[in-house]
């Protein structure tokens, strides 16, 4: 989910934005299939998965009133964290490292891989192993980073400078890829997709369309020079992307339907509910913004990290740390080929224990005291277990503890129910070969009208022993974006019809638009779906990118630092409770790695000082 958007992109019509046991199998829908057990390994897993079926079934239970009765296990910790993504996993390595290196801990999540939305998806094919990531994509300018989160990844051995000796971006750019756009026939009236290098000629719009779309990707009018800058800002802030071209710069429908999805992959949103202000920010077109000269040290593209898997590498770097022979090897080259190993990650004698499946339902302080021990009631396998902990920090969804903690002040409560968060869908499909995207030339591709709105090769790594796809009869795994939304509401109301939309979306209806429109945009090279795709591993998040809103106004922090409104609803939020501290990246409403490890950072400090 770490991306930033190249000036390129859109001058070739396209803008790409740019979480131990024997488990049954699942069925392509991820329905279990019983009685068929099998080495437990989430990785390998296909079908439907991030919110996967049994991961989020008891939490939506007890937003709605559901109660479980619980037993205790009889075990005590030092620390509980709720939440094994990249922030609870940083917060128990924190805690060990800066409080207590002898600390016992234990870390409970709903899903059955750790990392969050930092998910690694595996694919096998003829006996050879394809890395692709489901979650959170890549690192971005992490040399920027803030002290606290910079210091953790150099500790978990992550060297980002050496970035340019894994990518293969170079090469697949010498093959005369590039990225493009297909116009849909149910959006546009005929699908065509543009040539590399070949601009818009061609396009099924109007003359009219055409001419309005070319002066929008040419960026070169400034449609608010008359204004001051006081107004300028004014009518920024008061208005969408969409129709800030529509009335100031005199775009018609046809533009608007082109733009409408190219926000959706970056932040999650349209660009009818995209505040102009961010589109400008953020580079879009329309605002005669200069952009950073191609080849600039400076330049975004320059400054990302990449693993085959995304930051879930990240993650599991982490989960090495923690877990003493959970994965072989100590360099990040080898975490990328190592095979966790899940049966090591919840033994009696960890002194940190990583439990999947487990859905956390009541936290609370023993006897209403806000300096004694914090009882944690958890889901798992359908029965109910107790913990006890000296300390708890939950980097889990903010909105879910005022259902599961009854000593949260109200106000607190009311401020963690303001989080909101985008859905959306990552979507990794394995191809035999991708000669017919070499025959296009194309590397990704933007779909205004789409069901996805991007689809892309996958990032082009080698690391370690593994090494990216050397020429196009190879196999290789292509990534889709898919963000539902509802066009013409406020962000926060689009973000919960989307959830509720992609909740009843079924596996069987993904793989249905995987198919069309793979075949619709590689068709004619010669892609056959039914010959050519191996492998579709459909990773949804129903409670995506966190950010914090104005339940008054419906006004949403996307970039928090900016936030002009008295109150900040994510600080509210994030307040210490006794022992109890909160993480995430709901506590910033910033869904980055970086933040996410900041996060944990001052949540295990918060304890800390508590202490001291």
């Amino acid at each position: 989910m770490d991306s930033k958007i190249s000036r390129r992109d859109f001058l070739n019509g396209v803008s790409v934005a740019i979480g131990a046991s024997l488990l049954p199998a699942c069925t392509k829908s991820g329905e279990p299939v019983p009685n068929v057990p099998f080495a437990y390994y989430p990785p390998a897993e296909t079908g439907m998965r991030g919110s996967h079926p049994g991961s989020f079934e008891v939490a939506h239970a007890t937003v709605q009133g559901e109660r479980w009765s619980a037993e205790s296990t009889g075990e005590h910790y030092d620390l509980v964290v709720v939440g094994a993504g990249i922030s609870g996993l940083s917060a128990a390595y924190i805690y060990r490292r800066d409080v207590d290196p002898n600390a016992r801990i234990l870390i409970l999540d709903n899903h059955d891989d750790l990392g969050g939305h930092a998910k690694r998806n595996e694919f096998t094919l003829d006996g050879q192993t394809f890395i692709g990531f489901g979650g959170t994509m890549q690192m971005d300018a992490p040399a920027t980073y803030p002290a606290v989160s910079l210091q953790v990844i150099r500790e978990l051995g992550i060297e980002f400078e050496r970035h340019k000796e894994f990518e293969q971006d170079d090469r697949l750019a010498a093959m005369g890829l590039e990225p493009i756009t297909f116009f849909d026939k149910e959006t546009f009236g005929a699908d065509f997709l543009t040539a590399p290098g070949g601009g818009l000629e061609g396009v099924p719009l109007t003359a009219a369309g055409k001419e309005q779309l070319e002066r929008l990707l040419a960026d070169e009018q400034d449609y608010l020079a008359d204004l001051s800058p006081d107004e300028r800002r004014a009518v920024l802030e008061s208005i969408s992307w969409r129709d800030y071209l529509k009335e100031y710069g005199g775009f018609g429908e046809e533009v608007l339907r082109y733009i409408q999805s190219l926000s959706k992959p970056y932040w999650a949103i349209g660009a009818d509910a995209l505040p102009a202000w961010i589109a400008r920010q953020t580079g879009y077109p329309g605002f005669a913004v200069e952009q950073t000269p191609e080849g600039d040290a400076s330049d975004d593209e320059d400054l990302r990290f990449r693993f085959p898997d995304g930051n879930a590498s990240v993650a599991r770097l982490l989960a090495r740390k923690l877990v003493p022979g959970g994965a072989p090897g100590n360099t990040m080259e080898d975490m990328v080929t190592a095979r966790f190993d899940y049966s090591q990650l919840d033994k009696p004698e960890n002194s940190t224990c990583i439990r999947l499946s487990s859905t956390v339902v009541d936290v609370h302080h023993q006897d209403g005291k806000l300096d004694g021990d914090v009882e944690v009631s958890y889901v798992n396998e359908g029965e109910g277990r107790t913990v006890t902990a000296s300390k708890l920090i939950f980097a889990g969804y903010h909105a879910m503890l005022p259902h599961i903690c009854p000593d949260m002040p109200e106000q607190q409560a009311a401020a963690q129910s303001d989080a909101v968060h985008a859905p959306l869908v990552y979507t990794s499909v394995l191809i035999r070969n991708w000669q017919s995207l070499a025959d296009l030339g194309l590397r990704r591709v933007y779909c205004p009208g789409g069901f996805f709105q991007i689809m892309m090769l996958t990032h082009a790594v080698s690391m370690g022993d593994y090494e990216y796809a050397k020429s196009p009869d190879e196999p290789v795994i292509l990534h889709l974006q898919h963000i539902p939304l509802k066009q013409g509401l406020t962000a926060p109301e689009q973000f919960r019809a989307g959830r509720q939309a992609l909740l009843e979306t079924s596996f069987e209806t993904f793989e249905h638009h995987i198919r069309d429109q793979l075949g619709r945009i590689l068709g004619p090279a010669g892609f056959d779906h039914e010959r050519d795709i191996a492998g579709i591993t459909v990773n949804r998040w129903s409670h995506g990118y966190a950010y914090s809103s104005d339940p008054e106004t419906g006004e949403v922090a996307w970039d928090p630092e900016q936030w002009r409104n008295e109150r900040r609803p994510w600080v509210e939020a994030r307040q210490r409770v006794g022992n109890i501290v909160i993480a995430g990246t709901g506590a910033s409403s910033n869904a980055m790695t970086e933040s996410a490890i900041e996060e944990a950072h001052r949540a295990v400090h918060e304890l800390k000082d508590a202490t001291n």
